[in-house]
């Protein structure tokens, strides 16, 4: 520092100097995390392979995107032959992942119009998809939870049943209610016990046939627990919601519902189209919906011409993304979702990746349809980023798998978009600040640090 500088620039200098490096202090990461990030102010650890979470749908955004573009549809298909006996049905299933009944409804009303409502036999096609309906490295015990629900042609209704649970009298059994109970069969084994119980647990037995267990103890005091159930059992489930469209519909069809791999469609043939996908794409990133990634990833492979399993998807994908210059030599792809926790991605890429958003044409509109902070999806509640100065200027994808807390994308500030990568593996808490956070006490000492880290990266933003 010159000497002949005034006495007060120096001593305000002195200040600055001590604060900006209290601040950086202060960063210090929880205990056992491992933390990765790149952003306007620095990188650390970026090369890292770590789990993703659902960080990975940007991947599968981008993937999606570039190979099916922004205006593919999903295409279901009825295709009909009229017979003396009756018509015959072929009903030929994509695995969109925004299906409905009422879609189903309305795609059979076309036939039923056309053609009369004497069904002879229905037969659906299902092989669009092959290979497994849940990733490689899924979570076991996650199955049976709508989060986790399996990856089908005969996507419908989310491939999910709503329910909940609320205490009964004490030693009683609690009160299950299940929204349609035709669909999924539930034991319900978990008994009502007092407040002063300690070790309530509930768990979910998957069995066969949509048919599940619920075993363990909800305490007198607790609250109503909303619960949401995957089905397993695809064909069962498909074929309840398709004789309940039919019953609708005035059709009295009691014979065989069959399922065949490979179908050929009748002549006369009636579609439902999805919205496109720049709007399938929007609801995975704000809602950030498994389903929805992994159905876009199986069907990247689908529309090349591969197998719709997670193993082609993944070789695909990789090698789409290699051709536009990102470098996936370590990168481990099981799936679109981020489910697996097999997954493993740096920082780097995935910063690597925000920046091609930024330039390329096809990409940039993505970035309009990440969660924004305070304001929609996954951030609407995150309390890293809630409040000002980080309120609304945050545009980004969550990723949060047990020990795994995420987040990428974009900093606005001054109406430019800046990327950033926030990674952090190894996350665990213990007795006492589990009891905190529970009661909210505290912020998560991990969303405390990514709040001030981003801090930084909006003020080191010129």
């Amino acid at each position: 520092m010159p000497i002949n500088m005034p006495l007060f620039i120096k001593i305000s200098l002195l200040w600055f100097c001590f604060f900006s490096l209290a601040s950086q202090a202060e960063l210090v990461s929880p205990p056992g995390t491992i933390v990765s990030f790149v952003g306007p102010n620095g990188s650390q650890n970026s090369q890292l392979l770590l789990t993703p979470a659902s960080t990975l749908k940007v991947i599968t955004a981008t993937a999606a995107i570039k190979q099916l573009g922004a205006d593919y549809r999903f295409n279901t298909q009825v295709s009909v032959k009229a017979s003396p006996e009756g018509l015959h049905l072929r009903l030929h299933m994509r695995g969109d992942p925004s299906f409905t009944s009422h879609d189903l409804k309305s795609l059979l009303a076309q036939v039923t119009k056309g053609f009369g409502k004497k069904v002879a036999s229905i037969t659906i096609d299902e092989g669009v998809f092959s290979g497994h309906s849940r990733s490689q490295g899924q979570v076991w015990n996650d199955i049976g939870i709508c989060f986790a629900s399996p990856v089908s042609a005969l996507n419908i209704d989310s491939n999910c049943v709503n329910g909940n649970l609320k205490p009964g009298e004490l030693g009683q059994l609690s009160k299950l209610h299940v929204s349609d109970t035709q669909l999924l069969s539930i034991d319900n084994q978990i008994t009502t016990v007092s407040r002063e119980h300690q070790d309530c647990e509930q768990s979910l037995i998957v069995g066969d046939n949509n048919q599940y267990q619920l075993k363990g103890c909800i305490n007198q005091n607790a609250r109503m627990m909303p619960l949401r159930f995957s089905i397993n059992d695809e064909q069962q489930y498909f074929t309840l919601k398709l004789r309940r469209v039919l019953r609708q519909l005035g059709v009295t069809y009691q014979g065989k519902i069959s399922y065949r791999t490979q179908l050929s469609a009748y002549e006369s043939t009636f579609s439902h189209r999805s919205v496109p996908l720049i709007d399938l794409v929007e609801f995975m990133l704000v809602e950030s919906d498994n389903l929805t990634a992994d159905s876009l990833f199986k069907t990247i492979a689908v529309e090349q011409q591969r197998a719709g399993s997670y193993q082609a998807a993944s070789e695909l994908v990789k090698q789409q993304l290699t051709e536009l210059g990102l470098d996936l030599s370590y990168t481990a792809l099981r799936d679109g979702s981020g489910l697996s926790r097999e997954n493993l991605v740096s920082a780097e890429l995935l910063y690597n990746l925000l920046e091609l958003w930024l330039i390329d044409p096809d990409l940039t509109p993505l970035i309009d349809k990440l969660p924004v902070a305070g304001v929609s999806g996954t951030l609407k509640y995150r309390r890293s980023v809630t409040r000002p100065p980080l309120k609304a200027h945050i545009h980004a994808k969550s990723g949060y798998v047990n020990g795994v807390i995420n987040l990428v994308g974009f900093i606005e500030k001054q109406g430019e978009m800046t990327p950033f990568v926030f990674m952090t593996n190894g996350v665990s808490l213990n007795e006492q600040q589990t009891k905190a956070l529970r009661q909210r006490q505290i912020i998560h000492p991990v969303l405390g640090y990514e709040r001030d880290w981003l801090k930084q990266q909006l003020a080191a933003i010129k």
